[in-house]
């Protein structure tokens, strides 16, 4: 949806009047060759998207593939492009604003239409800088939820428009688009309205900058972009047609020009049309603004930061966390083009910054395609070099175009250029700046035999003082012959880049980590791991995939949630998608001295798995266990008695004192908590859960975990092809360091 939203935005109520002045009908015709020509471009990103899925787009990649000042100038450009972009969104707030006081017959101090957008661009622009500068930005799912409504409302005006049309004129709706191009039009004034309105087709710029946050991205990032290019085609192809066909060409173009849609809807739809349209374009311009704002600072951040642009625009507020130099510098230029410019020059001077942009991005990937393995491609550029070579002169040669529509924007242009390439001669950017922690979706690697043979417990540690949990993890690795990860994920707010986490951070955590496992048992091998991640849920996952963990192992605070959440929004998802058995472990309260472990006995298989784990605890501390069986149905007694007897069995296997207790009662819940009363620690296996049921380990599981006051260890089993847990010998173990 992100890719969408940015190619529909503002342009689709903005520019299709204005393009429609300069060429008539043909408008159509341009959109569908900018379509066709973006098809070449979008192939690269696809590409390169898909295998260096990394914040930088193509800043990233010329950087790689080309020598110096290419990477230089493909930031400078992409700093440019999104900045300016921000003007323009802001103008079109500015338009959206003043069509809605048109609306309700309002004035503001006498001020007239253009003084009046260009005072709701400035507002619009500031608001979204003080946004930035507090560090508050909208999610990912309020901009998914900003282009769903865009989207329906654009597609409930194309299907009224059309039936509009046939109910007015019938077999007659093709007649303004007869010529389609007029005879005091040329083929190149196509070209030039191409350029014009190529700005509309530069989402998968952003699109590629997400793809640190993309799951599976050799495969969505493609996809993403090639339906966001179909899809934005489709849409401004039929919004032209909807406007021209029911209003005719010198209505939509000259006399309403960047007003046409709103005024299209007005005379289709009297009642509510306009504040239906004015509305999506308010939507639109503000999710774009925020967006682009964020991205447009973050981009000549990056650059300050690895030394291509003076070191002020790579500082960090030292309270906020935030670029905040790299913000005001880049809220400043908007301001000025949003301001001192017209909308089509502004227009016109982000789509040549981006053309230039994106023939960079085609060339790099000539270069960097031969770097490439089967492994890291996602997708292939089909006729390879021949769409990359098309792409980079079909971009250049419709931002050439743009020079004979409007001369102004090119010297806009040119001045950035210029202004580039002199400051690249004294631009010194690190070839690779250092990454301050694994940032990254870490790729799923092939195991080797080795690997598959290993059994590997991954502990995700958000508490560095909970060192129960260490020990306990630690505990599993040995019992099983493992290793054991212990990984610690600093969350960062999505309103700050990933690199505000200071490196002196970075190092409290590291040197917080390595006292932590010392609370390993010895003869484990741990690795320690941290990571600086938007997405805490994600980053557990990838790591947990990376390291094909057969256990992975939680930490609980007991605090009891209210809503839609269990133990949490991360431990949720978490827990649900996990690819290996997960261990919840609540260890608040726990003692320092292990005595009674309570095992519950439920399906035999999540309960063995489940003791499996009590077993290593009850061994460590010389415990006893008590296997509690809840007969709630009497049809159930030999079933319930067989699993508890099965159970009992597998204690004496290892010399662990035990004992079996039946208790009958209709309620799980309320035996459970009577019989923790005396317990250190409960354990137990998931319950049954339908695929329906918003729980996590079965409802009456979930009650049990949120209301008892004792530890709980609980245990989600997954049935997969990794090596399931084994009953070692019994053996003694070791004193676990400064904690016996």
């Amino acid at each position: 949806m992100i890719g969408i939203g940015a190619m529909i935005g503002t342009s689709i109520f903005v520019l299709i009047g204005v393009a429609t002045a300069e060429v008539g009908a043909a408008v159509i015709i341009a959109f569908a060759l900018n379509g066709v020509m973006t098809i070449f471009t979008a192939s690269t990103y696809a590409e390169l998207g898909s295998s260096f899925p990394e914040a930088g787009g193509g800043y990233l990649w010329a950087k790689k593939g080309l020598p110096h000042p290419a990477g230089f100038m493909s930031g400078w450009l992409s700093w440019f492009g999104h900045t300016v972009a921000c003007s323009y969104y802001s103008i079109g707030f500015g338009l959206a604003m003043v069509n809605l006081l048109g609306y309700f017959e309002f004035s503001i101090l006498g001020m007239s239409d253009s003084l009046l957008v260009k005072f709701f661009a400035s507002v619009a622009i500031l608001f979204f800088l003080a946004v930035n500068y507090w560090g508050v930005g909208a999610t990912g799912k309020t901009g998914d939820t900003v282009t769903f409504i865009q989207v329906l409302i654009i597609a409930f005006f194309i299907s009224f428009g059309i039936i509009y049309a046939l109910d007015t004129k019938g077999i007659h709706i093709l007649d303004p688009f007869d010529p389609i191009i007029s005879s005091d039009k040329e083929l190149t004034s196509i070209l030039m309205v191409m350029g014009f309105t190529f700005i509309a087709f530069e989402g998968y710029e952003i699109i590629v900058q997400s793809g640190e946050e993309v799951k599976d991205p050799k495969k969505n990032i493609p996809k993403a972009i090639f339906i966001s290019v179909g899809v934005a085609a489709l849409l401004y192809i039929a919004v032209a047609f909807v406007c021209i066909s029911n209003f005719g060409v010198a209505k939509v173009g000259t006399e309403w020009g960047e007003n046409a849609v709103i005024n299209s809807a007005t005379e289709m739809i009297p009642i509510f049309g306009a504040p239906l349209m004015i509305l999506g374009a308010i939507l639109s311009a503000t999710a774009a603004l925020n967006a682009t704002v964020f991205s447009s600072s973050r981009v000549s951040f990056a650059m300050g930061r690895d030394g291509s642009l003076p070191r002020p625009f790579g500082l960090i507020h030292a309270k906020r966390r935030i670029p905040h130099n790299a913000i005001a510098i880049t809220g400043a230029i908007m301001l000025f083009m949003a301001i001192v410019f017209p909308l089509h020059i502004i227009v016109a001077a982000t789509s040549i910054v981006f053309l230039v942009l994106f023939s960079l991005a085609n060339m790099a990937s000539i270069k960097l395609r031969s770097r490439l393995t089967e492994i890291d491609v996602g997708f292939k550029t089909p006729l390879f070099p021949l769409f990359p070579v098309i792409g980079m002169i079909s971009t250049l040669g419709v931002a050439v175009y743009l020079w004979f529509l409007i001369p102004e924007s090119w010297y806009i242009a040119a001045v950035w250029i210029v202004a580039g390439l002199v400051i690249s001669i004294f631009a010194r950017p690190k070839e690779e700046y250092p990454s301050i922690i694994d940032q990254k979706r870490v790729p799923v690697k092939p195991l080797s035999r080795e690997e598959i043979e290993t059994y590997k417990v991954v502990l995700a540690l958000e508490n560095l003082g909970d060192l129960r949990l260490v020990e306990s993890a630690g505990i599993f690795a040995r019992y099983f012959n493992g290793d054991l990860t212990v990984m610690n994920i600093v969350e960062v707010p999505r309103a700050m880049p990933l690199e505000a986490i200071s490196q002196e951070y970075i190092d409290d955590i590291k040197s917080g980590l390595s006292k932590a496992i010392r609370t390993a048992p010895t003869t484990v091998t741990v690795r320690p791991y941290v990571s600086v991640s938007y997405d805490v849920a994600g980053a557990i996952l990838d790591q947990t995939k990376y390291e094909a963990a057969n256990l992975l192992v939680l930490g609980w605070k007991g605090t009891r949630r209210r809503g839609r959440t269990v133990l949490g929004r991360n431990l949720d998802r978490v827990v649900k998608e996990a690819p290996c058995d997960l261990v919840i472990l609540k260890t608040k309260r726990l003692n320092k001295n292990i005595e009674n472990i309570l095992v519950i006995s439920g399906g035999y298989f999540e309960t063995r798995k489940a003791l499996l784990l009590a077993l290593p605890l009850a061994k460590e501390y010389s415990a006893r266990i008590n296997i509690l069986s809840v007969i709630t149905d009497d049809r159930t007694i030999q079933l319930v008695r067989g699993n508890a007897e099965r159970l009992s069995k597998m204690c004496d296997r290892v010399k662990v004192p035990h004992d079996l207790k039946y208790i009958h009662s209709r309620s799980l819940v309320n035996t459970v908590i009577e019989q923790s009363k005396g317990c250190d620690i409960i354990v137990m296996g998931s319950g049954p859960q339908s695929a329906l049921e918003r729980t996590m380990f079965g409802a009456v599981y979930d009650r049990i975990i949120r209301s008892v006051d004792v530890p709980v260890l609980v245990l989600k089993t997954a049935r997969g092809d990794r090596p399931q847990m084994q009953m070692p010998p019994g053996q003694p173990r070791q004193p676990i360091p400064g904690l016996d």
